[in-house]
């Protein structure tokens, strides 16, 4: 399932949308990978650039919402947590058994996750940062 950037997901924030696209780009990426037959490879290389990327946007977004003193920064955070501990318990099925987790699967989570999470939980962190601008 191939997720399309678009002007829905902008934040605003120059940084942001481009650590947000480089996400969409990992995502679809793993998609081709996944038409051309060769996303099982490539699956544990998606969840450790996911885990690593996700962990450094995530120290972009909190860090702006401490600077703003953004009153629902703690269940951004957990929001956050969440995602880490998901592909967590993903790679430890993965190293159980790669069969327990579908590759379609994963692409579709991922996709889903990130859409949803910039339009309803990232959008309101910038819509109330323009309220409360801070110097990144």
């Amino acid at each position: 399932m191939r997720i399309q950037w678009g002007e829905q997901f902008i934040t605003g924030h120059g940084l942001v949308d481009h650590q947000h696209e480089a996400l969409f780009a990992a995502i679809n990426e793993f998609d081709l990978a996944l038409e051309a037959g060769l996303a099982p490879q490539r699956m544990d290389e998606m969840l450790a650039f996911l885990e690593r990327y996700a962990r450094e946007h995530f120290v972009t977004e909190e860090f702006l919402m401490v600077r703003a003193d953004y009153p629902s920064l703690a269940l951004h955070k957990t929001e956050h947590e969440r995602l880490l501990l998901r592909v967590k318990f993903i790679r430890e099925l993965r190293d159980q058994d790669p069969s327990l987790v579908p590759p379609e699967g994963l692409g579709k989570f991922l996709g889903d996750w990130l859409t949803n999470h910039i339009l309803t939980w990232d959008l309101a962190v910038f819509e109330y940062l323009k309220e409360h601008p801070v110097e990144a």
